[in-house]
């Protein structure tokens, strides 16, 4: 965590102070999640990078693993047993442990964006304090401001022709 930039110390702090599990390690924060799974929180030239992670495996590993092992389990009891009750179990727990997954990527997807949602926040905080970190949101050179707005003379509105109402809009009987 770098001391001239308090972005992960102020992250965790906001973290904690909702209720979710914050480790440090290091270089980046580890936010626990449900499921056996988590984000990892990098501070990486100035932008933040987020890494979701399903248990010990990074979230393609774990999906690859879990196919792998259920595919090989139904494989091994439908040559080993044959068409029984056994290999439809087998099966039945292969489907579950992939939709275990696609929960654990529901969860970890929202958790990043709500950490993003978070981090612009910190850097709206920032901006008022008289400090940017420029983390979210349109990055313009030091210095300079965004373009004025189009004027209306090259995008006019359109006006209604004499003698016509615009639509009213009443709800229908």
């Amino acid at each position: 965590m770098d001391a001239v930039d308090p972005i992960l110390p102020e992250l965790r702090a906001r973290l904690e102070r909702l209720g979710y599990v914050v480790v440090p390690h290091g270089d980046h924060l580890c936010v626990r999640l449900a499921l056996f799974s988590s984000v990892r929180v990098y501070d990486r030239a100035g932008r933040l990078d987020l890494r979701p992670r399903f248990g010990p495996f990074g979230r393609t590993g774990g999906l690859l693993a879990t196919t792998v092992v259920s595919t090989g389990a139904v494989a091994a009891s439908a040559f080993g047993v044959g068409p029984a009750a056994l290999t439809a179990i087998v099966a039945f727990l292969g489907v579950v442990g992939l939709a275990h997954d696609a929960c654990r990527f529901v969860i970890t997807e929202g958790a990043m964006t709500r950490l993003q949602l978070l981090a612009a926040g910190l850097d709206e905080d920032a901006a008022l304090r008289g400090g940017a970190r420029g983390r979210v949101g349109p990055q313009t050179p030091a210095g300079e401001s965004l373009p004025p707005a189009a004027p209306e003379t090259v995008f006019p509105r359109p006006e209604t022709p004499p003698g016509l109402r615009p639509p009213s809009r009443r709800t229908l009987p």
